[in-house]
């Protein structure tokens, strides 16, 4: 038997009820909400900039270097002007005698003078890799004390990184508070200064 008053439709349910199920969602949103507020933030990475070449220039310690490789070129210079003016000397004499000599005897002196040549070619070369190397013997203190700079302007700033310009960092643009150039300087005055090997 049908009554008329019954629904076939389920019953609503009643408030109480709607409204508890809008606080647990609710409830579940902000918790969520939270816990991806409470994590950590993406830690900031710090860099600086510095031009190795410019601190190079102004470090203490670079001019008393110079002083010395100059003293040192110096004498390896004398020494190619002697061996080119004797070169020269020996060519001036054959150049004079030349129209005297016998085929065989311009030959042998004109393979003399070849040797020369090429004694002179070696030695200057020689003495190339020479200041090469006693250069960056020379630089290689102010290097090291330039990094123990750098190293201590990083650690204090609280710097991820530092990019030297000289070293082919290409920087396109930059804000001009990332320059280190001023505090690495400073640090180097604080340091006694490097001492070049003999």
């Amino acid at each position: 038997m049908h009554l008329p008053f019954m629904s076939r439709r389920r019953p609503r349910a009643p408030q109480s009820r709607r409204l508890v199920l809008a606080l647990s969602l609710a409830f579940v949103t902000v918790t969520r909400m939270a816990a991806q507020s409470s994590a950590p933030p993406a830690p900031v990475v710090r860099i600086g900039i510095i031009d190795s070449r410019v601190l190079l220039q102004e470090m203490p310690g670079r001019s008393r270097a110079e002083s010395q490789f100059a003293l040192e070129m110096a004498g390896a210079r004398e020494l190619v002007r002697a061996a080119s003016d004797s070169m020269k000397l020996a060519v001036d004499a054959l150049s004079k005698v030349e129209a005297d000599l016998r085929p065989q005897q311009r030959e042998s002196v004109m393979m003399q003078v070849r040797a020369r040549e090429l004694a002179l070619e070696d030695m200057v070369a020689q003495l190339n890799l020479l200041a090469d190397r006693r250069l960056q013997e020379l630089q290689a203190p102010l290097l090291a004390q330039l990094a123990t700079a750098v190293k201590l302007v990083r650690v204090r700033e609280r710097l991820a990184l530092v990019l030297d310009l000289a070293a082919g960092a290409m920087v396109v643009d930059a804000d001009s508070t990332l320059n280190l150039n001023a505090l690495v300087l400073q640090e180097l005055r604080r340091l006694p200064p490097a001492q070049p090997p003999r």
